[in-house]
């Protein structure tokens, strides 16, 4: 299940749009301005955002230009402004799509759908990630004649960081992969999850170079992932 977070302040029309997405199968977080759904990133796997440009604080805009620098996840933006100039700034900032209110639950759930298609660095089940072949169908890490042998935690870890493909993931976002109730779980297991998994792929663990450290914040991959 796909899951979105809509931002908007005005609480009746976030609900609407929350339950006409929660109609069409996806799973909707709710967030009335940017640092609430800043937060909810620091603690969800999230695939889609959907914003309104007037919000309050760090406004709709500013907000896409931050997290299309940091993040590959798919952006829409549904707002009042119509205008040409109003899209154009937008799309130029990093919004995959723009859609002006009122917007049809239907519609909107299915530019979602093609944004994502379209933008998805998961396009093939099989990625090439250095020496290993990664099959995320399958679950399995080869390198020649040698198979990794990875847990279930570990290959969350690894799926996760390839979907990034190369964007830093917080150690909460992975712990939220791996544990189905993050709030009662402790950051240093993806501390030793990671530890496992360098081992295992064969990383230096002194200066790692495939899965790469991002100090007080998580992790990301050190090379470019590629489709096999």
């Amino acid at each position: 299940m796909i899951r979105v977070i809509v931002v908007e302040d005005e609480t009746l029309t976030r609900r609407a749009i929350a339950l006409g997405l929660r109609e069409q199968n996806f799973e909707v977080l709710e967030a009335a301005d940017a640092l609430a759904c800043k937060a909810l990133l620091r603690g969800q796997r999230v695939e889609a955002i959907v914003l309104d440009v007037g919000l309050p604080g760090l406004n709709g805009l500013s907000l896409v230009k931050e997290l299309r620098e940091q993040t590959d996840l798919a952006i829409l933006i549904v707002t009042r402004r119509g205008t040409p100039e109003a899209r154009i700034e937008a799309l130029d900032l990093g919004a995959d799509d723009y859609l002006v209110k009122p917007v049809h639950h239907g519609e909107l759930a299915a530019r979602i759908r093609s944004v994502m298609r379209r933008c998805s660095p998961m396009r093939g089940k099989r990625k090439r990630l250095g020496r290993w072949l990664v099959d995320l169908e399958a679950r399995s890490a080869v390198s020649g004649d040698l198979t990794a042998s990875l847990t279930r935690g570990e290959f969350e870890i690894i799926t996760c960081l390839i979907e990034a493909n190369s964007k830093i993931v917080s150690r909460e976002g992975l712990l939220s992969a791996i544990s189905r109730r993050p709030m009662d779980s402790d950051l240093r297991s993806v501390d030793t999850l990671v530890s496992r998994l360098r081992r295992k792929l064969g990383d230096d663990t002194d200066e790692p170079n495939l899965i790469v450290t991002a100090p007080g914040f998580g992790y990301r991959l050190g090379i470019a992932v590629e489709e096999a």
